[in-house]
């Protein structure tokens, strides 16, 4: 957790004696062989002659937190503030730090809250330990930044993060300016070293300043990732390519991930070394590596691949969890586990990785089950809340392909026969597109519209912060990717309010969708077929025709948004056949208003385009039935029976 701050230094009440100098010189040498037992009976020696000594209580406190193999979070914490308020200290209050050597009680209890995930809290207060950095000891300045650095990466504050390597280096990696820190300068007076002595603290310093340059150039890489600072990054981890440690593979993966270049990227993957160091880091190389295989397989669009590799990650995490979690009589939320294993718990993110790779390989039902898990840490971030309800959405209808399949048979059945022989078309084609009609509660978790609504609801709230929470992802959310996740968001909500049939509501998210200026083509033209449809279900068939006349279909599309619709599965998927949907949404709305020749008249160029090879919607079959029937054209409605209604040959 921190180290342990050594006894010997300057005393509380009374100097220190030669009995409690040594007593606590061995103490600091059991701490470090890891003799904790043995440490503690050291330390409740001194304790003996320094009962009030609030750094004798502190060590002790943190040797035996230790000694419970750091399990006993909840009595730590207590001992810990209860030795605080001996020193009348608050920690709730930052300004009551004046004196550097009450620095080491802030410094640990920022690392306990940074294990907690309390970054913004942790950040608050390491801040105020680093305004201190220059008079603080070598190995301790060295934790210290490297905590700052990461609580900046932590809590996506990477420019500041960037600004703070730069000056750190510039102050404790020049291993000259560090030796002077260590082993005593003459300026700075002091005994004389023996020359094997300082031979051997320089060898030591090289070796912890080396140590500590490498972890800083990983810290700004990263940095520079999350910036796409790409070619910087490159030249970074040049610098550090010969340690091969799996840190910097990792890193290297990552950043050929981010380029496009994921065959490179999985290669690097399989080159790291798996190694079960789960117990002392609270890490496991296995877990990270299935994750980051799986993240390769969703861009490649394999989504079964990916969920099968995120799946085994999650089951070797819960694995490791449940071989460190410990029995404890110990009282508390935070006991049983080690206090850095609940911090580096991940099964949050693996869940939410999961219901992602099962909503893209068309399992909504399994996926919501996931997404319902993490939104419960991470119910901050509107695109989470839009994925569960496109679960919804999904569970409801898995795609629109049968839609646009003229194989679809439209009789119910025929009774009679020869001239009495009479046709039974189905009054519904679909039959689950009705209207939801039971009482559920939107209020309960499972993939409905009800909820999926719900869903929405909370996404669009979400989106109008300045700063949009994107957590697990550390990748901050842009003015462009906001533009596109409000169109999906608005758009997704007029979708369910029409399947529940609400047309006030679709019609006011369809309205949002479109006073957008930025919103691209795609959603544009959703916004304007669903727009007309709840005007249709509002009996206003006049605005409908209007709306509908606005939307072009799209007929100056980008490129881009070709390909969008190619990769996502969308349906229609070309650019004649949304324009087919678009002319039968008009039909039905000037069927609605008595123009049925004009209706007609759209249908029949429907029609000229599915010779082209055009897909169109199979309504259009029963609206020209309905069409013909109604002008008393009853030979050209049983020709069109014929034609795509096998049973009526019979």
């Amino acid at each position: 957790m921190s180290d342990k701050q050594e006894p010997n230094g300057k005393a509380s009440a009374t100097n220190i004696t030669d009995q409690e100098r040594d007593l606590a010189q061995q103490a600091l040498a059991e701490y470090e062989k890891k003799n904790y037992k043995s440490c503690l009976e050291h330390l409740q020696r001194i304790e003996e002659t320094r009962p009030n000594d609030p750094k004798v209580l502190l060590n002790k406190a943190i040797v035996e937190f230790y000694e419970s193999g750091l399990c006993t979070a909840d009595k730590f914490q207590k001992s810990f503030i209860d030795v605080c308020k001996q020193v009348e200290l608050n920690l709730e209050q930052l300004d009551s730090l004046e004196d550097v050597e009450n620095c080491i009680y802030y410094y640990n209890y920022a690392v306990f809250l940074y294990h907690l995930k309390h970054y913004t809290k942790a950040l608050a207060m390491i801040n105020k330990v680093y305004s201190f950095i220059e008079s603080l000891e070598e190995s301790l300045a060295h934790k210290v930044c490297l905590l700052i650095v990461q609580l900046h990466i932590d809590t996506n504050k990477h420019a500041e993060a960037l600004k703070l390597i730069t000056y750190i280096e510039s102050q404790f990696v020049s291993t000259d300016n560090a030796t002077n820190i260590l082993t005593g300068s003459a300026d700075q007076g002091g005994p004389i070293h023996a020359e094997t002595e300082k031979t051997e603290k320089k060898a030591n310093l090289d070796a912890a300043t080396d140590a500590f340059r490498v972890s800083l150039i990983q810290y700004r890489v990263r940095s520079l990732m999350e910036l796409n600072l790409f070619d910087e990054c490159s030249q970074q981890l040049n610098t550090i390519k010969e340690k091969q440690d799996s840190i910097t593979m990792f890193l290297i993966g990552k950043l050929e991930y981010l380029r496009g270049n994921h065959k490179e990227a999985l290669a690097i993957l399989k080159e790291i070394p798996v190694k079960d160091d789960f117990i002392e880091t609270g890490e496991c190389s296995s877990v990270l590596i299935n994750n980051n295989v799986a993240c390769l397989y969703h861009y490649a669009k394999k989504p079964t691949l990916s969920f099968t590799s995120i799946y085994k990650a999650i089951v070797q995490h819960q694995k490791n969890i449940v071989d460190v979690t410990k029995p404890t009589q110990a009282e508390g939320s935070l006991s049983g586990q080690p206090l850095h294993i609940i911090g580096a718990s991940i099964k949050t993110e693996l869940m939410f990785n999961l219901g992602i790779s099962l909503l893209h390989a068309r399992k909504p039902e399994e996926a919501f089950d996931c997404l319902i898990e993490a939104v419960q840490t991470y119910h901050m971030n509107p695109r989470l809340w839009l994925r569960l309800a496109e679960c919804c959405i999904m569970t409801h209808k898995k795609s629109n392909d049968r839609d646009f399949d003229f194989k679809k048979p439209y009789i119910e059945g025929v009774v009679g026969s020869g001239k009495h022989r009479k046709i039974i078309l189905k009054s519904q084609l679909f039959p689950d597109t009705k209207y939801s009609c039971e009482a559920v509660s939107a209020s309960i978790p499972m993939p409905s519209l009800e909820f999926g609504s719900l869903c929405i609801r909370n996404a669009v709230l979400l989106i109008q912060n300045d700063t949009i929470d994107c957590s697990p992802s550390h990748t901050p959310i842009n003015t462009p990717h906001k533009d596109y996740l409000f169109g999906c968001i608005q758009s997704a909500g007029a979708y369910i309010a029409l399947c529940l049939g609400d047309p006030v509501v679709a019609l006011k998210y369809s309205q949002e969708l479109l006073k957008s200026d930025k919103i691209n083509k795609v959603h544009k033209f959703l916004g304007h077929l669903y727009a007309a449809e709840a005007l249709i279900l509002s009996d206003k068939p006049n605005e409908a025709i209007d709306m509908l006349k606005e939307s072009n279909a799209f007929d100056d599309i980008e490129p881009e948004i070709h390909e969008q619709l190619r990769t996502e599965q969308w349906k229609p998927d070309k650019q004649k056949s949304a324009k087919a949907v678009l002319y039968y949404n008009l039909a039905v709305a000037l069927t609605l208003r008595g123009d049925l020749d004009k209706a007609g008249e759209l249908l029949k160029q429907i029609w000229l385009s599915k010779i082209e090879h055009v897909s169109v919607p199979v309504h259009v079959v029963i609206l020209a039935l309905y069409i013909h029937l109604r002008l008393g054209q009853k030979e050209i409605a049983i020709t069109l029976i014929k034609q795509n209604c096998p049973q009526a040959k019979r």
